[in-house]
């Protein structure tokens, strides 16, 4: 296999964002893991489609801040296998300096779930970031920005008020304000 310095993009064919298929060729990953990786990143699929700036900001912290920085975006992510490839790094050294914080190279994603029995390995790296490094070129235009915090397993933030001040009863508000405006006769009078 030849190693090659730019990776594959992933464009979406649609512009809203991309497919489930599309997503997991971004990612690298099997089929059957991308469904996991988007609950535990809060990846919310929206009509089908996961848009890609969400996908960026939950997963790297990061947004373009123009068309290069897109373009740079949508690489598909690195394995540890080209990361090795391209800093001359063997595997073991990397988990090592990852696990031991003496890494000197961005630190990626880890898109595997841990458990007891043994480390994930799935950690993703964002190929511009180590290439700008490896390189010495300037690093690209990407806007830091929080992820949103993921809720809990099975809630959804949107269905549930805001406080229990919020959850009053909504129907006396309307009310109580709608006693407040003029009737639609004393408008009618004073036109």
């Amino acid at each position: 296999m030849t190693f090659e310095l730019y990776r594959a993009k992933v464009v979406p064919a649609k512009a809203a964002g991309l497919s489930t298929e599309e997503l997991r060729l971004y990612l690298g990953v099997g089929r059957n893991t991308v469904r996991d990786i988007a609950g535990r990143f809060g990846l919310e699929k929206m009509h089908d489609i996961y848009p890609e700036h969400i996908l960026w900001r939950q997963l790297f912290g990061v947004l373009p801040a123009d068309d290069l920085a897109s373009n740079l975006l949508r690489e598909s992510l690195a394995d540890i296998h080209w990361v090795r490839c391209i800093t001359g790094v063997p595997n073991s050294t990397i988990r090592d300096n990852l696990r031991t914080g003496r890494w000197q190279y961005d630190r990626g994603v880890q898109l595997g779930k841990a458990n007891s029995e043994h480390a994930p390995r799935m950690r993703r790296w964002l190929p511009a970031l180590i290439r700008t490094r490896v390189l010495g070129t300037p690093t690209p235009n990407f806007e830091i920005v929080e992820p949103v915090p993921v809720s809990a397993p099975g809630s959804n933030p949107r269905c549930e008020p805001a406080s229990s001040a919020d959850a009053g009863d909504v129907f006396a508000t309307l009310f109580a304000s709608e006693a407040a405006r003029p009737s639609n006769a004393e408008n009618n009078n004073s036109q």
